[in-house]
């Protein structure tokens, strides 16, 4: 998993698996994976997800680093896909809650004032048109973790609102 989009698209599938089997190899498999992508795509000091290596060393037209917010939006979105297959007991489950409360307090803070967030997080200025479906990604991750006492209701639901009235 090269790539930030691939932390939706393989390891939910991966806990899914393990959860209907009852096999663990599969939740290893996506443990091992997971980390290795998110020590080569993380930014531990932005808490965002590069789209790819390539693009650690790119900036933005402002000088920010570039990060994709369709990509992290992906990521965001692929936590509460992997959280309802993983059993309460499992070892690593505070790595995943850790990583999407992490993310999730950074991207509240790249929402523009109508509420939608753009092509790339830190110069939206460089992309000005809305990205619907970094939006959406972001309205539902965000979403799940206030329904399930992840994220603080009072923070994150006037951010989700004004997401949702962006998309509508």
């Amino acid at each position: 998993w090269s790539w930030a989009d691939a932390l939706f698209m393989a390891p939910p599938v991966y806990a899914a698996l393990s959860k209907m089997t009852k096999d663990p190899k599969y939740v290893t498999f996506m443990q091992k994976e997971f980390e290795e992508c998110t020590d080569s795509l993380y930014d531990r000091n932005e808490h965002l997800y590069y789209r790819d290596c390539s693009k650690r060393v790119l900036r933005e037209p402002n000088g920010a680093k570039q990060f994709w917010a369709r990509g992290n939006g992906w990521v965001l979105a692929a936590f509460p896909l992997i959280l309802e297959n993983l059993p309460e007991e499992y070892l690593k489950r505070d790595y995943y809650i850790r990583l999407y409360k992490e993310m999730a307090a950074r991207i509240l803070q790249t929402q523009d004032a109508q509420g939608s967030w753009h092509a790339s997080l830190l110069d939206p200025v460089s992309y000005p048109s809305p990205e619907t479906s970094a939006t959406g990604f972001i309205v539902y991750a965000l979403a799940y973790g206030v329904n399930e006492g992840l994220l603080d209701k009072a923070t994150f639901l006037p951010v989700i609102q004004k997401g949702w009235n962006a998309l509508v």
